[in-house]
């Protein structure tokens, strides 16, 4: 859109005894402290280019995974980013962050040094996270954003529970690809008047995305008609039981695991299924939910969760109890028992709203919130 943009990354680092742990016990680390384990004892600013834009990689410290930051290192790597920019010359109109921790603090310490630049810090964590925080430094912290952004509309309402609502805010959503909204179709979309046959899965296999209860509830659905139940991603903490349980009731021949794939696979098998299912817990936001809805299948997502805003239900897909395989089972009885032009008008309308939330205009609308707010 014609901005200048210079990105500050951080990697967080932790005392030795951690990074040994962390090589020693690889899978322990990834569950404790999450998707990405920093390995490396590099404290040195790395300074990379993605795309043209420059792109700082700074280490933070901080003595405990998931805890906060001392504000003597908030205070240094807030000197720290002063610095770049201005040897950059480059004075910021924005100063945008996502996560609270320590975004909350550094941008809103970096208000202070540039308090003509608008800022924003998009949350993907509860209010109660984020009182926890702050604490009694909540309305220090949170009245030098000028706006504060929300990656789902859960999110949005636990922060004004604890703050209220006298806050600016947005909510910032992840846009649809244009690679799946304007590739071909492989097949022309359509429905009948019958039980849905082909179903999808797209994601990790682990406990809280509920990969057994998936096939529990299309079992349940379907009974003894003809399905196929399609899983595409990493085999993770969740695939052992899911496949204990197909191996019990007799539905190898039903189900397939395709592993990591790459995403033009994946468009086809969007493109060939009917229903896409995903009913996790503790799901922020899930792109591959508006992936399949650009592709017209009909989608059943967490209620509650990320998709919760976008995705009304029984208007243009469904929502369902995290995990509650009867909940799904029902509801896919619900959408079997549609007629086919029932199901047509739930999938155009699911293709209209991922279109509508393509990656331009939510990244058009997301920035005009913050240079107006």
């Amino acid at each position: 859109m014609g901005y200048d943009i210079l990105v500050v990354h951080y990697r967080a680092m932790f005392p030795a005894i951690y990074t040994m742990a962390a090589k020693l016990f690889p899978s322990l680390a990834k569950r404790v402290v999450g998707n990405h384990v920093e390995m490396d004892t590099n404290m040195d600013v790395v300074y990379s280019e993605k795309d043209g834009i420059p792109v700082y990689s700074i280490p933070i410290f901080k003595y405990i995974p998931h805890g906060r930051y001392s504000k003597k290192e908030i205070k240094n790597k807030v000197k720290e980013i002063e610095s770049i920019v201005k040897e950059k010359g480059f004075i910021p109109d924005a100063i945008i962050g996502h996560f609270y921790n320590p975004q909350l603090e550094i941008v809103s310490s970096l208000k202070k040094v540039f308090p003509n630049a608008k800022t924003c810090v998009s949350l993907h964590e509860e209010g109660s996270v984020v009182k926890a925080l702050l604490g009694d430094r909540s309305k220090e912290v949170l009245d030098n954003i000028d706006i504060i952004g929300f990656r789902s509309v859960p999110i949005k309402e636990s922060f004004e529970e604890i703050y209220g609502k006298g806050y600016k805010s947005l909510l910032c959503w992840s846009g649809t690809p244009e690679f799946f909204l304007k590739t071909a179709a492989n097949r022309k979309r359509t429905f009948s008047d019958g039980p849905m046959q082909r179903y999808l899965y797209v994601g990790q296999t682990i406990k809280r995305k509920f990969p057994k209860q998936t096939i529990e509830g299309v079992h349940k659905a379907m009974l003894d008609n003809d399905f196929t139940l399609t899983y595409v991603g990493t085999h993770d903490l969740g695939y052992p039981e899911t496949v204990e349980y197909i191996e019990a009731n007799g539905l190898r021949d039903k189900v397939k695991f395709t592993g990591k794939i790459p995403r033009e696979d994946i468009l086809r098998l969007y493109d060939e299924s009917d229903c896409f299912i995903l009913i996790s817990k503790d799901e922020v936001f899930g792109l591959v939910y508006l992936e399949a809805m650009s592709r017209g299948c009909i989608t059943i997502a967490g209620r509650g969760e990320g998709m919760e805003g976008i995705i009304e239900h029984g208007v243009n897909g469904f929502l369902c109890e995290p995990g509650n395989v009867d909940e799904l089972a029902c509801i896919i009885k619900q959408i079997n028992s549609l007629s086919a032009k029932d199901k047509k008008e739930i999938s155009d309308r699911a293709r209209a709203k991922a279109t509508e939330l393509s990656d331009y205009n939510v990244a058009k609308s997301y920035i005009d919130k913050v240079m107006n707010s």
